[in-house]
């Protein structure tokens, strides 16, 4: 008899090779990306896992069986002072409402805080403002974005970018409204 192995609970780690396929399903499966436009998408994994895009995050939530059940990719912001934008963030149809999306936006906050503010100041994310992605806007919210812009038609008429931004500072961050008039 064979010992079988004792499985834990789900644990995020770093994307490996091994998950380009998930990765690939997550992406089209969720509607982030056609199945014809996946040529940007495998270039941004492929320099991530190769090294050649550096300090570019890819980490997946695997649960119990080691099945991966979500993923997330956030990178600096090439312009921004000390900011990072979340680019990518998909669960598997089986996982959505369950945690998975709030287990790797804790992981990742997580990660980039203990890097130091010296590191990481804030956090953005973009999305859309057509209504099938308000489930995502709302979950922003909860997680304590503040929504900061809209930039009408930019994906297409009547299709608005949603940007949304979250401090990494331990201190509390000014909101939306408090900063000084210019």
């Amino acid at each position: 008899m064979h010992e079988r192995e004792t499985l834990s609970g789900p644990v995020v780690r770093a994307a490996t090779d091994d998950d380009v396929e998930v990765l690939r399903r997550l992406a089209v499966d969720n509607g982030l990306f056609a199945p014809d436009e996946m040529g940007e998408f495998d270039h941004i994994l492929a320099g991530y896992l190769d090294g050649s895009l550096q300090d570019h995050c890819w980490i997946v939530l695997a649960d119990a069986n080691r099945r991966v059940v979500g993923a997330a990719y956030y990178a600096p912001e090439p312009f921004g002072d000390r900011a990072w934008n979340l680019y990518f963030l998909a669960a598997a149809a089986d996982q959505h409402r369950s945690g998975t999306g709030s287990a790797l936006i804790g992981h990742l906050e997580a990660e980039l805080r203990s890097r130091g503010e010296q590191a990481a100041r804030l956090l953005i994310v973009e999305t859309s403002s057509l209504d099938g992605y308000e489930q995502a806007r709302r979950f922003y919210r909860k997680h304590g974005f503040d929504e900061e812009a809209r930039v009408r038609e930019f994906y297409g008429p009547g299709d608005h970018k949603v940007v949304f931004w979250k401090s990494l500072v331990v201190a509390a961050s000014p909101r939306r409204g408090d900063y000084p008039a210019r």
